[in-house]
C-alpha cells in the first residue's frame, strides 16, 4: 500500500542496521512515551509512503521485525531509513512541549519584525536550539527556553521571540 499526499505523517523513528539473521532491527525511537503502532510507513525512492506491518517490537532491547522481512536480505532494504506514523498516534505532549516537526517552518518574529524562519532544531545538547535561518541569509542559534522564546502560535505559524542583545549581529 502506496499513499503519496500524507501530510498527516511525521518522523517517529530510525531503522539502523541488522541485528541477527532473522529480520530484526535496530530502532530509534524519538517521541518520549511512544506506543508502537501496528502499522508504520516508510519512504519509497519517489518520495510516496510504504506500508510496513509491526511483526514483533521490543522497546528494551530495541528491536523490530516486519512482516514480509523475516530474513536478513530482505531486512537489509529497510535499514538506515526513518520511519513516519500519522501524527494522531503520537503521544500527547503537556501544554508547552512541542514536537520538532510543529517548530520547523515557524517565522521567527522579534519586536513585530519577521526575522527569519526555524529550519532545523538541535536537541542533542540539555537545551534545545532553534537553528534560525534569517533575513540576512546568516543562519543562528537561539536557544530554546522561556527567556527568549515568548509566544508560539500555531494558527500564525510564528514563533515570538525576546533576542539577547547583539544576537543579530552574530
Amino acid at each position: 500500500m502506496e499513499d503519496n499526499n500524507r501530510k498527516d505523517m511525521v518522523i517517529a523513528g530510525k531503522l539502523h542496521k541488522t541485528h541477527g539473521v532473522r529480520g530484526d532491527l535496530k530502532v530509534e525511537i524519538y517521541p518520549p512515551n511512544f506506543k508502537m503502532p501496528e502499522r508504520i510507513y516508510i519512504k519509497n525512492k519517489e518520495g510516496g509512503f510504504k506500508a510496513l506491518d509491526v511483526l514483533a517490537y521490543s522497546k528494551k532491547k530495541g528491536l523490530i521485525k516486519f512482516k514480509g522481512y523475516e530474513d536478513l536480505d530482505k531486512a537489509k532494504e529497510l535499514k538506515h531509513k526513518y520511519f513516519y506514523v500519522e501524527k494522531a498516534k503520537l503521544p500527547k505532549l503537556k501544554e508547552d512541549e512541542f514536537y520538532v516537526y510543529q517548530l520547523i517552518d515557524k517565522e521567527v518574529i522579534f519586536n513585530g519584525n519577521n526575522i527569519g524562519k526555524v529550519i532545523e532544531v538541535d536537541d542533542r545538547l540539555s537545551t534545545a536550539y532553534l537553528i534560525i535561518k534569517c533575513a540576512d541569509e546568516k543562519v543562528r542559534h537561539l536557544p530554546f527556553i522561556s527567556e527568549f522564546i515568548k509566544k508560539i502560535d500555531e494558527e500564525k505559524n510564528t514563533i515570538e521571540v525576546d533576542l539577547p542583545q547583539g544576537w543579530l549581529t552574530l
